[in-house]
């Protein structure tokens, strides 16, 4: 029961940020605690995993945007490579800023992403071979959706046995 309610609160959460009707905050965030926040979720899925966490980037870096729902989107990628990477592996979060984009990257040392479920990861009810059975295909297409509302992008690079990376960058207001 428990599942449909989450699904269904994630379809409308999705539907309403789709229709562009979600209020996105425009605040000064600072991604160590938008990191901080967000792994909370994931520490016992990863603790059970023994898997290692590395988080590295300057406490000063910092965004343009909100809070709450930048943390979920950064959740979703995170069980992602959660779901997908062996006990023992590795978990790692960079951050940084540059004039043009604040820039997080998120990697594991998982499975990884099969090439031809690469183009479609972030599209709504898209299960690639690989994905667990408990997958809706919601999670990335979420966290697309959040990023893109908010002058983001999101891409992802992968390779089979090798493990994938998540490279999310927020684009700096230009005046």
């Amino acid at each position: 029961f428990e599942r449909i309610e989450w699904l269904v609160s994630s379809l409308l959460k999705l539907s309403k940020i789709d229709a562009g009707t979600v209020p996105f905050k425009k605040d000064t965030v600072y991604v160590s605690e938008l990191v901080e926040r967000a792994v909370q979720p994931v520490l016992v899925p990863m603790d059970v995993k023994q898997q290692t966490l590395i988080v590295e980037g300057d406490k000063e870096v910092s965004m343009i945007g909100d809070f709450n729902w930048t943390t979920e989107a950064l959740i979703n990628v995170l069980k992602n490579c959660v779901e997908h990477t062996q006990e023992g592996g590795r978990i790692s979060i960079t951050f940084s800023e540059n004039a043009l984009y604040t820039e997080i990257i998120i990697s594991d040392n998982g499975k990884g992403i099969a090439k031809e479920d690469v183009p479609y990861i972030f599209k709504r009810f898209y299960k690639g071979k690989n994905a667990g059975e408990d997958s809706v295909g919601i999670g990335l297409a979420m966290a697309y959706s959040i990023i893109k509302s908010q002058q983001g992008d999101i891409e992802v690079k992968s390779a089979e046995e090798k493990g994938t990376i998540f490279i999310i960058k927020f684009y700096k207001q230009v005046i």
